[in-house]
């Protein structure tokens, strides 16, 4: 869950072959994608996600694909991975803005109960920051941590506590994001 300003428009730009990936805020929800990957479960119907697929890549070149749901509007960025008992391996969440945000922005774990890492990234697709976060279990939300990445950055993506590890993902690699399907 992402706590920012409202009333915002984000438009994402990532280059992958001379492409780019443009987007922007819907006046009203979206709509249902027409199909989305498996083992995705469906959020509150008040609530929903096109899917896409972010492709990491290493210094070296190495490349580790994500599918994932898009958060790009407030509702979305606001509600995430909530209430959730699981998110399937190797799968994830996108958070993306219309500008940069600052270093004291940040995450926080509120009704969710999947143990996460996070992926910041700036607006060339850099991951400028990597943090893990824990379940809230408080019903109070003023008593769940936030977890600010210390940097500016354009948006993060959400994974299973581990996920960057396991596949060797760390600060200065890049990532793109492509195959949107839904909006």
């Amino acid at each position: 869950m992402i706590r920012s300003r409202a009333g915002r428009r984000w438009m994402l730009v990532l280059p992958l072959c001379g492409t780019a990936v443009l987007a922007c805020d819907r006046a009203e929800p979206a709509a249902e994608p027409e199909s989305q990957p498996s083992g995705f479960t469906a959020p509150p119907a008040a609530v929903s996600f096109d899917t896409a697929t972010v492709t990491f890549t290493s210094g070296t070149g190495q490349q580790v694909l994500m599918p994932v749901e898009i958060a790009e509007r407030n509702d979305q960025r606001a509600f995430g991975l909530m209430d959730r008992d699981e998110l399937p391996q190797d799968r994830g969440m996108i958070f993306l803005y219309d500008d940069v945000q600052p270093p004291s922005a940040g995450f926080w774990m509120y009704r969710t109960r999947i143990p996460l890492d996070i992926a910041y990234f700036d607006g060339a697709g850099r991951i400028v920051a990597i943090e893990q976060m824990m379940p809230c279990a408080s019903l109070d939300p003023s008593r769940c941590p936030s977890y600010s990445p210390g940097v500016p950055f354009f948006g993060a993506v959400e994974a299973n506590r581990g996920y960057f590890a396991r596949h060797a993902i760390r600060v200065g690699d890049s990532l793109t994001l492509t195959g949107r399907v839904g909006g």
